[in-house]
């Protein structure tokens, strides 16, 4: 733990490696600061750490937060062993038919990576844009060297066939209606291909997320996520005695609420004032426990 008057925990793991899990984990920066704080003429001055050894910590405190780290720690493996896939099937894994792509830049439209082309993990898919030359200009493919495709999917595909099956074809002229009959026909013949197309795509994808254990490995990172912020929030829920406590506790939520310290950090909301509180206190305790 972060001070010697407190038992160690994460399996005896230094607290430098403790803390490098825990921030990795959260993906956060690690800028140094210090803790400033005026002294009794006014003027201010560097507050030294506080190894707290004149009071113990909350021991439910202690308990939680080694819940937390096991379970931290237990997080990272299963994300490790879930990207692991990712490269382990990578060669294997297949490339939706050129037919079957429609809009590009799906990874930047939150509107579409619902049906965007992704890999094993789910993670999107991006393609060169060279070899894509039936749906991408030569302008394009210049300007852009990757992109990701959303995909017809084969249930789309044969709502796009009903619609072309119930559609009437009209004109105004023998030939106009001949024209929109063959337009038709052409429609029709598009859509049966793509629903082969996409049904073999899907079924492929689908045999190698099954032989692959994928599903099985997400769902492990799933229920370990699940299972760290119910310890974070046990953590959060425990009183702190000393500096090391309130590291706790920072530890916390600075694993569970990353994202969110992220986009905040830098604002002048109360949100911002609160994500560089939460930084600057695991920071200062990180520094009082080496």
């Amino acid at each position: 733990m972060p001070n010697t008057s407190i038992p160690a925990t994460g399996k005896g793991l230094p607290n430098t490696t403790r803390r490098a899990l825990l921030w990795g984990l959260a993906a956060t920066s690690t800028a140094a600061a210090v803790a400033v704080a005026p002294d009794a003429h006014g003027a201010n001055v560097v507050r030294a750490p506080s190894h707290a050894c004149d009071q113990a910590e909350n021991p439910e405190l202690i308990s939680a937060y080694d819940k937390f780290y096991d379970a931290c720690a237990e997080l990272k493996e299963a994300q490790d062993a879930f990207e692991w896939l990712a490269d382990e099937w990578r060669h294997q894994w297949p490339l939706a038919p050129e037919e079957l792509l429609l809009n590009a830049n799906a990874q930047e439209n939150r509107h579409s990576t619902a049906a965007a082309e992704r890999d094993i993990i789910g993670r999107f898919l991006l393609r060169d844009t060279n070899t894509v030359t039936k749906r991408l200009s030569r302008e394009f493919r210049g300007q852009t060297r990757q992109t990701c495709f959303t995909l017809l999917t084969s249930e789309k595909a044969r709502e796009l066939l009903d619609r072309w099956e119930r559609h009437a074809p009209k004109g105004r002229t023998e030939k106009s209606l001949a024209r929109n009959v063959a337009f038709r026909e052409e429609a029709i013949k598009k859509c049966t291909r793509d629903i082969g197309l996409a049904e073999r795509y899907e079924a492929q994808t689908a045999r190698l997320r099954t032989i692959s254990g994928v599903d099985a490995a997400q769902a492990r990172v799933r229920d370990v996520s699940t299972r760290m912020r119910k310890a974070a929030d046990e953590v959060s829920r425990c009183d702190a005695r000393t500096m090391t406590g309130l590291g706790m506790k920072a530890d916390a939520l600075t694993v569970t609420a990353s994202e969110l310290m992220k986009l905040t950090e830098s604002d002048g909301t109360p949100l911002g004032q609160f994500a560089r509180l939460v930084k600057s206190v695991a920071e200062v305790a990180g520094r009082a426990s080496v």
